[in-house]
């Protein structure tokens, strides 16, 4: 009880500070892990001037932040942004309903964020249907996932995933694998995978599992299409909301016309699959 009433004063107070923040600043919420390799990839410089997106630290989620503030930039909306790390997965949302929270740097998928258009404005596409591709990771020690070739020899094996992640739930499921585990905790899929439960689960193809001790490798020469678009959202009930997303639409038209969008993605190694020649097995 008493945890409880502890994390609703400080959702009451973080909410206050929302509400006395000056007009031109906007506090964008943020996991912790991002925000501290957003400042990586910075290392100093102006996100406005970034013209290299590449580094230890670079992915699609942290280069999204950069491009965010790029766009409202190019788009004309010139504002001073204040962003507060901490455990935001899940209250973002509660924030973008209710207007505290102006958007996401975080794109969201298209089907996703449609099923909240009660509150949300959603942009031009970031990442365009048919761009965002998947590994297939496994277990180091699972000898027979890592031989499969051709979604026949998939079909065979079990998956993990969760339902709230709409373009990876479809993928998946159109696969017809012989089990689909929806399990929403991104540790738990992983240690389901790890201990042998399930065969595999999708992730990005250039997430360093075994670098991080998670002892997950990409089953090679294969990956898996999410049909869907990316896109930023906003809120609209949050007083920029309409301005931000004219702002953001006009950016990212400009952006995508001199080839900034490809370039941070490509400098994330979000275009892995190109580079790397990888075969989409996924009908």
């Amino acid at each position: 009880m008493r945890k409880m009433l502890v994390a609703i004063i400080l959702f009451v107070t973080l909410d206050s500070a929302y509400l006395m923040a000056a007009p031109t600043e906007i506090v964008i919420t943020m996991q912790n892990d991002v925000y501290e390799d957003y400042l990586c990839l910075l290392n100093g410089r102006n996100p406005i001037q970034v013209n290299d997106y590449s580094g230890p630290c670079s992915r699609r989620d942290v280069v999204e932040i950069v491009l965010f503030q790029q766009a409202l930039f190019l788009g004309g909306l010139s504002a001073k942004f204040k962003f507060v790390p901490g455990n935001y997965s899940l209250r973002n949302r509660r924030l973008l309903e209710t207007g505290l929270l102006l958007a996401s740097v975080d794109t969201f998928w298209l089907a996703e964020a449609e099923q909240h258009s009660d509150y949300l404005l959603i942009s031009e596409p970031m990442i365009l249907n048919g761009e965002y591709t998947a590994g297939v990771y496994t277990a180091s020690t699972n000898t027979k996932m890592l031989a499969v070739k051709n979604l026949q020899e998939l079909q065979q094996f079990s998956a993990v995933s969760s339902k709230n992640w709409t373009a990876d739930w479809d993928a998946l499921e159109s696969l017809k694998l012989i089990k689909l585990v929806d399990e929403t905790s991104w540790t738990s899929q992983i240690s389901l995978v790890k201990r042998g439960f399930i065969d595999f689960m999708l992730a990005p193809l250039n997430v360093k599992f075994m670098i991080q001790e998670w002892e997950l490798v990409a089953v090679p020469e294969i990956a898996i299409a999410l049909k869907d678009s990316r896109h930023f959202v906003f809120s609209k009930h949050h007083p920029l909301g309409e301005k931000a997303l004219e702002a953001a639409n006009k950016g990212i038209k400009l952006m995508r016309q001199n080839g900034t969008i490809y370039k941070a993605y490509s400098d994330a190694q979000f275009f892995y699959r190109e580079d790397f020649n990888l075969r989409i097995i996924n009908p």
